[in-house]
C-alpha cells in the first residue's frame, strides 16, 4: 500500500475517534434514610489526555439529580449549574482518579450544592466522607464513589457528522487521485 494512503488513512480513524462524543451515567449511594444521587454528562476528550473535564470545554451535556431525605429535599441541577467535572476515561467509578485534574464534579445553584470525589471535596473514600448534598442550610454526605450506570455509548453531534463526512470525502477524492495518476508516493 502506498504511503500516503496509509497516512490518510491513519489520520481518518484518529479523527473519527476523537469526533465521537461519549455519555456517561452515574449513581451515588451512601446518603441518609437511602437517597441516591444519580448524575449523566456527555462529553469528549478533545485533548487525549484520557480525562473529560469542564475546564477544557469537553463536557456537552450535565444532569444531576438528588432523590431527596428529610434532611435536604430532591432537586436536580443542569449544565448551566456546573462549576467542575473532572472524569479519568478508564471505565470507573467517578471520584478515584488522582491524577492529572483530579476527579470529582461540584454543581450550584440559588438553592442547592452538590460536591463529590476528591478534587472538590479533597479526601474521600471508605470512612471519610466523599460527597454532600446542600440545601443551603442542611447537608447530608455520603462516602460512596460515584459508580458508573451504563457503558458509554458514543454519540456524534450534528457538527461531530459534518466534520467527518468532509474527513470521508477527502479521504475518497484523494484515493481517485492517487488511481488516476497512478502516482506511488
Amino acid at each position: 500500500m502506498k504511503i500516503k494512503q496509509i497516512l490518510i488513512s491513519l489520520i481518518f480513524l484518529f479523527s473519527v475517534s476523537q469526533v465521537l462524543a461519549q455519555s456517561f451515567e452515574f449513581t451515588q449511594s451512601g446518603f441518609s434514610e437511602g437517597a441516591v444521587v444519580t448524575l449523566s454528562f456527555s462529553g469528549t476528550d478533545n485533548n487525549a489526555d484520557t480525562q473529560i473535564t469542564s475546564f477544557d470545554g469537553e463536557i456537552t451535556a450535565f444532569s444531576m439529580s438528588f432523590s431527596g431525605n428529610s434532611i435536604v429535599p430532591a432537586f436536580t441541577l443542569g449544565l448551566a449549574d456546573l462549576q467542575g467535572l473532572v472524569y479519568d476515561n478508564n471505565g470507573g467509578p467517578l471520584g478515584d482518579g488522582l491524577l492529572l485534574g483530579i476527579e470529582g464534579v461540584a454543581a450550584d445553584d440559588t438553592n442547592f450544592n452538590y460536591t463529590a470525589g476528591p478534587g472538590p471535596f479533597d479526601e474521600c473514600g471508605i470512612g471519610i466522607d466523599c460527597a454532600v448534598v446542600s440545601d443551603g442550610t442542611n447537608n447530608d454526605f455520603s462516602q460512596e464513589l460515584l459508580v458508573r450506570g451504563s457503558t458509554a455509548i458514543p454519540v456524534p453531534t450534528l457538527s461531530q457528522w459534518a466534520l467527518l463526512c468532509m474527513i470521508l470525502l477527502l479521504y475518497g477524492l484523494s484515493l481517485r487521485q492517487t488511481r488516476r495518476t497512478g502516482n506511488q508516493f
